[in-house]
């Protein structure tokens, strides 16, 4: 779902307030541990989460020799998807902030030795000029409140002609049906101090512009859940937002009753779950 999770202010999702970014002063920071980062691989091995590395794949298409980087790898899925096309001729890096998700995804690449994972910030990537044929980042660019900088980390090492594909939800369109009215709004409205950019593909256009990248293509990849169970994504999106909500002082009592409630509403055959990740494709000229 995200990378990371932290209370207050327009914070990121994790021990940091933003993904890849360092920390702000002032807010209480939740560690991006134990339970949380299981959720995460759990959502990354879900339909939806093969799904979405699916569209991403497809919009690079790696080929054996190129070096490629994925920014805010998480537990490392889409490195060794990268990896395995690539070859040994080629490179393969993830960066994240997590200890905890990085170490996941070097047991999970083990045997790959032309993967390299860092622990290092979006905005001051170590990297030389035109150091990557491609670049991937699924859903954390919304949670780095300079994204700006960011983009501008892209098109700096992106070589000449390289892609960049880029993940960011419509977070006004993440919605749960099936429980109480007042209480899901509650719910949802606490949620949205979840990450600094709430709509953030609707701007990628002149941000990709500011940054000097061109805009190629950009196609939603919405989804919807009809079913509330270990194999959707909404379960484990559920569970972050009700953790996230006591966060933000929505009594425990009241998100316990919530996720009750959508299970209720799955058995009686009323759930539902719509969110609109979009995909968008840049361009260094």
């Amino acid at each position: 779902l995200s990378r990371r999770l932290a209370p207050g202010g327009p914070p990121g999702l994790g021990n940091i307030p933003d993904p890849l970014s360092k920390d702000l002063p002032g807010q209480n920071v939740m560690d991006f541990t134990d339970e949380i980062g299981l959720w995460q691989r759990q959502v990354a091995q879900c339909p939806e989460g093969v799904s979405r590395r699916l569209d991403v794949f497809e919009a690079l298409r790696p080929a054996p020799g190129m070096a490629v980087l994925d920014i805010g790898c998480g537990a490392g899925h889409l490195v060794n998807e990268f990896a395995r096309a690539v070859g040994p001729s080629g490179r393969a890096v993830g960066i994240d902030v997590s200890d905890e998700q990085l170490e996941a995804a070097r047991t999970l690449c083990a045997q790959l030795d032309w993967v390299e994972f860092l622990n290092r910030d979006a905005c001051d990537l170590p990297f030389d000029d035109a150091s990557f044929d491609r670049i991937a980042s699924i859903q954390t660019l919304e949670y780095i409140p300079d994204v700006d900088g960011a983009l501008g980390e892209v098109r700096r090492i992106l070589c000449p002609g390289g892609r960049a594909a880029l993940v960011s939800v419509l977070w006004d369109t993440f919605r749960f049906h099936g429980a109480d009215v007042a209480l899901n709004e509650r719910m949802l409205d606490a949620w949205r101090a979840h990450c600094p950019h709430q709509m953030l593909p609707a701007e990628m256009s002149a941000r990709l512009t500011a940054s000097g990248l061109a805009l190629v293509a950009q196609r939603p990849l919405a989804f919807v859940n009809m079913s509330f169970h270990e194999n959707c994504l909404s379960f484990w999106a559920a569970k972050l937002v009700a953790k996230f909500a006591v966060s933000q002082g929505v009594p425990q009592e009241d998100t316990d009753d919530w996720l009750a409630q959508l299970e209720r509403a799955d058995k009686d055959g009323r759930y539902g779950f719509v969110s609109v990740p979009v995909l968008t494709v840049a361009m260094r000229r």
